[in-house]
């Protein structure tokens, strides 16, 4: 039986003795990662259990920053929300973050999980998985999920006709030396959809945020929460802005409600 009343945990250790006072962040004092690295540095040693070279690092940077705003978005309306109502900004942040699911936000995770299966199936096959095997992957990716529900989780983004930040981030991980064959696997699922569905659904934030994630060898779970992560930003700005205003009791006016029930006798 497991003692719940202990944590057994590789993260982090908090050190207070007569000859020190630091936490330790796998195995790197954290008074040396002030001095010395970048906050995308620290949060890659966090998750990885290393600290990244400079492309990866460069490569989670320009991630953050692709998802740290994209206007008044459901998530920045429900803090600027809060913030009408005097609300203190954790639980704006915190109504804000519950938000993402299924249709923005969160499918980076269940999208990398399909891709990851879908390298190691195409892998378990031919070994170390080429051009063609990549395609294949991508086709049956694309299929399976169309079968599944309809759509394919990662593409498509109304805001935008073909969204740029994806494209972007490609070209800055390639750069980088971190663009790598989950990315590859994106770019021509992307194909494979645009001919299923004889028009063109581009990339979008979630797909590619799934794909680099991936590539960087990050653990399972991480894509959404990157996009949450970074958004928080905008949640913050957003709310500080409403508060700024002074508008007071943001709510939905009656003429844009339309009501479909009955009306008492």
């Amino acid at each position: 039986m497991n003692d719940m009343h202990h944590f057994t945990t590789a993260i982090s250790k908090i050190v207070s003795t007569p000859q020190e006072e630091e936490t330790i962040i796998r195995g790197h004092r954290l008074s040396d990662l002030i001095r010395e690295q970048p906050f995308v540095a620290s949060a890659f040693l966090l998750l990885t259990g290393r600290l990244p070279d400079a492309g990866e690092a460069r490569t989670l940077d320009a991630v953050l920053t692709a998802c740290v705003d994209h206007g008044v978005t459901p998530a920045a309306a429900i803090g600027r929300t809060f913030a009408s109502y005097g609300a203190p900004i954790a639980q704006a942040m915190a109504g804000a973050a519950l938000l993402y699911g299924d249709v923005a936000g969160g499918v980076g995770d269940p999208l990398a999980a399909m891709m990851k299966q879908a390298i190691a199936d195409a892998g378990a096959r031919n070994g170390a998985p080429g051009e063609h095997d990549v395609d294949a992957a991508a086709g049956n990716l694309v299929a399976a999920a169309l079968r599944a529900g309809g759509r394919m989780p990662g593409f498509g983004n109304p805001p935008h006709a073909r969204d740029p930040r994806p494209r972007v981030l490609l070209e800055v991980a390639r750069r980088a030396g971190t663009a790598g064959i989950h990315c590859e696997l994106l770019l021509a699922a992307e194909r494979h959809l645009a001919a299923t569905k004889g028009r063109d659904i581009p990339i979008n934030i979630d797909g590619i945020v799934a794909a680099l994630a991936l590539d960087l060898g990050l653990p399972d779970g991480c894509a959404a929460a990157l996009v949450i992560i970074a958004r928080k930003f905008s949640v913050l700005t957003h709310y500080l802005e409403e508060k700024g205003q002074n508008t007071k009791w943001r709510h939905v006016p009656q003429e844009c409600v339309h009501y479909t029930g009955p009306m008492p006798s």
